[in-house]
């Protein structure tokens, strides 16, 4: 099950295709018992921050290893592969600061009106990560660009639906979307974290609003990272 979703414009609504494949394997997200789940037949870019049900700003706080994952696995990506993607893990801290711990890409397959995703792999590497550690859940998912493209929406759809282990909570009552660009649009590593708002004024109508985001190490982590630049220096 695949579905197309509209372009990135800010405030631009765009329409969404739906496609649909014949293979035993469920390739994308949706299983065939989900199959009459609606997708989002469209999408914007807010410009207003999201706030969370109580009313305290949410914010995201991404952790090294999460972004080293998601470099590492961007220079891996199999040949002709202009983005990866992948599941996003962590935990609510703080009353309602999402920290994005650790992730995971996913294989998938970008055509220019579909998108692929090999849900049973996405299940399998959750399960594995969650032996090592529980505390660890889904909080969302990322991509790499400079901008949510026309196949976002509905990855998107997917990360909200029972079938990506996300449980919405009155903090975060949907996925976080966290997009790095690694193409160096701005001249420097950018990322933003976006999470959705669906609203009544249109039917199945999706909406991203960026929310605050920064990097944060811990002093563990400062000490890995330490170590791994003295390492780097001294093969030099």
């Amino acid at each position: 099950f695949s579905r197309r979703s509209p372009a990135p414009a800010r405030r631009h609504i765009v329409k969404n295709r739906l496609a649909i494949m014949s293979t035993p394997a469920p390739m994308w997200g949706l299983s065939a018992q989900n199959s009459k789940v609606m997708p989002p037949r469209n999408f914007n870019i807010a410009s207003k921050v999201q706030k969370s049900s109580i009313e305290q700003p949410l914010s995201c706080r991404v952790h090294p290893v999460a972004v080293l994952k998601i470099l590492d696995a961007f220079v891996r990506r199999p040949e002709g592969a202009k983005r990866i993607i992948g599941t996003l893990l962590g935990w609510i801290s703080e009353g309602s600061i999402v920290d994005i711990t650790d992730c995971f890409p996913i294989v998938h397959r970008d055509t220019e009106e579909q998108a692929f995703m090999d849900q049973d792999y996405h299940k399998q590497m959750l399960a594995l990560r969650q032996k090592v550690s529980p505390r660890e859940v889904v909080v969302g998912w990322f991509a790499t660009g400079s901008e949510i493209n026309p196949l976002s929406a509905n990855i998107h759809k997917f990360y909200c639906t029972k079938e990506s282990q996300f449980t919405a909570t009155a903090v975060l009552p949907g996925p976080v979307h966290l997009l790095v660009d690694t193409n160096l649009t701005g001249q420097s590593f950018g990322m933003k974290g976006y999470v959705n708002v669906r609203t009544s004024v249109a039917e199945n109508l999706l909406q991203f609003h960026e929310v605050p985001l920064r990097v944060q190490t811990s002093e563990g982590e400062k000490s890995g990272i330490s170590q791994l630049m003295q390492a780097r220096r001294a093969d030099r």
